[in-house]
């Protein structure tokens, strides 16, 4: 196994053991530390994709090949977001400060929309990545265009997260007019049901 993956796993594993006993034992700045060791797992994969250029967290120096270059750069960046995400968790758990910052960050979600938006177009992206190379009509037609639709609308769907975010970040009034509009529209040609799932992270 290469050395930076088995000091990710390493990570993931210890980190995810001190949560449970951290939990078991009541013990605050465990778990804080714990969180914090998950993050550093990811931000080691971040590191080798980004500095490498090639597809990190694998066993073997041969694997995900077709995924080098570009791709493996976006993966790395999405490495990133997740480990600064856990990361700035921790501290704010031990500083206190997780309630305060979700309860701003519900009036404020433009940082969430733009982060989220951003992760799922670097996973689209990857969707859209043929490791098989060139097939036969009938293995594209049912195996490749699957993958392509699904990354196209994850990445159209991640860039609409990001224009909301900055909208919301820059005009906060502005975008809670907008998505209010946007809601009474939705109300009177979308089922209830689905309604209330689509609605509920704006209410």
């Amino acid at each position: 196994m290469r050395f930076l993956t088995f000091l990710a796993y390493t990570a993931f594993v210890s980190g995810a053991i001190g949560v449970a006993a951290s939990r078991y034992f009541a013990l605050p700045k465990g778990l804080h530390l714990s969180i914090f060791v998950i993050g550093a797992g990811f931000l080691i994969g971040a590191f080798d994709a980004l500095h490498n250029r090639r597809m990190s967290l694998r066993a073997s120096n041969e694997a995900s090949e077709a995924y080098s270059g570009t791709p493996a750069v976006i993966w790395g960046l999405m490495l990133l977001i997740i480990a600064g995400a856990i990361i700035t968790s921790a501290y704010l758990l031990d500083a206190g400060q997780w309630y305060s910052t979700m309860n701003y960050l519900k009036q404020r979600p433009g940082p969430l929309y733009i982060a989220g938006g951003l992760f799922a177009a670097g996973l689209g992206a990857l969707f859209l990545v043929n490791p098989q190379g060139r097939r036969v009509w009938w293995k594209m037609l049912l195996l490749r265009m699957p993958r392509v639709l699904i990354g196209v609308l994850l990445i159209l769907g991640g860039l609409i997260a990001v224009v909301c975010g900055a909208w919301e970040w820059l005009d906060p009034r502005g975008f809670q007019k907008g998505s209010r509009t946007i809601l009474s529209v939705m109300e009177s040609s979308v089922p209830q049901d689905w309604l209330r799932l689509i609605t509920s992270p704006w209410r």
